[in-house]
């Protein structure tokens, strides 16, 4: 979450809202971005210039950020849950022992 006081933005916890995406391009890319209305979920870019997009999976991955312990896992999910994808092999590229 984001607070803001004073026109100063501030985060409030650790938390990274899921899905996302980047793009990157040159900084010298003219973009036009259309977004349509009133549902905004429907978005379109046209880019000048080469780009390149990626998803929450990938800048995750990059930054170390797509594995957890075993132990931190079982405390956020449902016990059932937990029991069901553990056993199920589902946590295996995920939990780190």
């Amino acid at each position: 979450n984001l607070d803001n006081h004073d026109g100063v933005e501030e985060i409030t916890d650790e938390k990274i809202p899921l899905p996302f995406i980047i793009v990157n391009t040159d900084s010298k890319s003219i973009v036009q971005c259309e977004m349509s209305t009133p549902a905004r979920t429907d978005v379109s870019f046209d880019f000048s210039r080469p780009f390149e997009i990626n998803d929450d999976n990938e800048i995750l991955k990059r930054l170390g950020m797509n594995v957890t312990s075993k132990d931190a896992l079982q405390r956020s999910l449902p016990p059932d849950l937990f029991a069901y994808a553990n056993g199920k092999g589902l946590l295996r590229d995920i939990a780190r022992a």
